[in-house]
C-alpha cells in the first residue's frame, strides 16, 4: 500500500552527502521543520559515505547527494552512488553550471534535482515527498513483476508468452523448456505454430488469433525436440498492455488420457461381445445338453441310444467349455492393456 508523505509515522533517515558545512546546517534546519521524525545522516565525502551506504546496519530512506565533493564529483559520482544499488530515492544538489548534468541524470536513475540557490522548506518538502512516493509505486510494481514472473516461470504446466499477431515466442517458462526440449533461446528464435505439424498451422493461427479474450481450450498435435509427437489441450489468453498486445498460451498432454479413453471404448467393444457371447452362444449348447438330458431320463432306449446322446452331451460340453474359454481370455486382456 502506497501511502502519502504527509501521513507517514515511520522515522525518515535522510543521508545529506554535503562538503559545505553551511548548506549542510540549512538543509538540516528544513528537513526539521517539515518532517516530524527524521533522522538526518551527515557525510562530508564520497569515501565516508559508500561505507555508510554499504553498511546494512544503516537504515536509508532517502540520499540528498551534492555533485562535487572533496574526492568525487560529476558524472562519475552520480554513476558509483547509483551502482551500489541502495534502492532509495536519491536528489541532487546542484548549482546553475551543473544544471545539464542534474537533468541527464534524471535519465539514468536519479529521482530528482534541486539547485540550491532556490531549496526552501516547501520546495524541499515537496521534492522529497514525491520522490518517495513515486520510489514506492516504483518498488511496488517490480515486486509485482516479480511475482508475476514466478508464477510464470514456476508454472507446472508448459507455458508460453507470444505476440498476438505473429505468433512469435516472447517467453517460455521452465516447464515448457523442459517438456519439449529447447532452451529458452531456441524458443525465442520459433513462431509457436513451429510446435504443429503443418497440417495443424493455419488451424491453430486462426484459433489463437481469434477475437475472444476469454480462456479458451482447443485440442492439437505438438512435436517435442526428438520428433515425439503427443497430443495436447491448448489453453490460450490475450493480455493488452501499452507496448503490445499477447497471448497467454499452456498447454496439457493429454496423449495417456487419450489413450486410456481409447482403450475404455474399445473394453466397451469387448464387453458387449462378451455379453451377446453369453445371450446368445453360449444358451445353444446349454440348451442342447438340456434337451439330451430330458430325452435319456424320458426315453427308455437300447445301450446304443445312450452311447449316441452322452456322445452329443460331450460335445456340447466340450463346445461350451471353448466358449467359456474364450471368454476368460477376452477378459485377460483387460488387465493386459489397463
Amino acid at each position: 500500500m502506497i501511502r502519502a508523505l504527509e501521513n507517514f509515522t515511520e522515522q525518515l533517515s535522510i543521508v545529506v552527502i554535503e562538503d559545505n558545512l553551511g548548506d549542510f546546517v540549512l538543509i538540516e534546519d528544513y528537513l526539521i521543520e517539515k518532517f516530524k521524525l527524521v533522522h538526518v545522516v551527515h557525510q562530508r565525502d564520497f569515501t565516508s559515505a559508500v561505507a555508510y551506504l554499504k553498511n546494512s546496519g544503516n537504515q536509508v530512506s532517502l540520499i540528498l547527494l551534492d555533485l562535487k565533493l572533496p574526492d568525487r564529483e560529476g558524472l562519475d559520482l552520480v554513476n558509483e552512488i547509483l551502482a551500489l544499488n541502495c534502492h532509495v530515492p536519491i536528489i541532487i544538489l546542484t548549482g546553475y553550471s551543473d544544471l545539464a548534468l542534474a537533468k541527464h541524470s534524471l535519465q539514468i536513475g536519479i529521482s530528482d534535482y534541486l539547485i540550491k540557490d532556490e531549496i526552501n522548506p516547501i520546495v524541499l518538502h515537496k521534492t522529497i515527498s514525491f520522490a518517495l512516493n513515486r520510489n514506492s509505486f516504483v518498488n511496488y510494481i517490480e515486486r509485482e513483476k516479480v511475482n508475476y514472473e514466478n508464477l510464470f516461470n514456476f508454472n507446472p504446466q508448459p507455458t508460453w508468452l507470444l505476440d498476438a499477431r505473429t505468433l512469435k515466442v516472447r517467453n517460455a517458462n521452465i516447464a515448457a523448456q523442459k517438456k519439449y526440449g529447447y532452451t529458452l533461446e531456441a524458443f525465442l528464435g520459433m513462431r509457436f505454430t513451429e510446435l504443429h505439424p503443418a497440417h495443424e498451422s493455419s488451424l491453430i493461427q486462426k484459433k489463437l488469433k481469434s477475437d475472444s479474450l476469454g480462456m479458451m481450450r482447443y485440442d492439437f498435435t505438438h512435436i517435442l525436440v526428438g520428433g515425439k509427437e503427443i497430443k495436447v489441450a491448448i489453453y490460450s489468453k490475450a493480455i493488452n498492455n501499452s507496448e503490445a498486445s499477447g497471448l497467454i498460451v499452456q498447454s496439457n498432454d493429454i496423449t495417456k488420457t487419450l489413450k486410456r479413453i481409447s482403450t475404455i471404448e474399445l473394453q466397451n467393444t469387448k464387453l458387449r461381445e462378451i455379453a451377446w457371447t453369453q445371450s446368445h452362444i453360449v444358451r445353444g449348447p446349454l440348451c442342447r445338453i438340456l434337451g439330451i438330458i430330458n430325452l435319456i431320463e424320458e426315453e427308455a432306449g437300447g445301450l446304443e441310444d445312450l452311447q449316441f446322446w452322452l456322445k452329443e452331451l460331450r460335445n456340447s460340453t466340450n463346445e461350451m467349455d471353448d466358449i467359456v474359454r474364450r471368454i476368460v481370455n477376452q477378459s485377460n486382456q483387460f488387465e493386459e492393456k489397463e
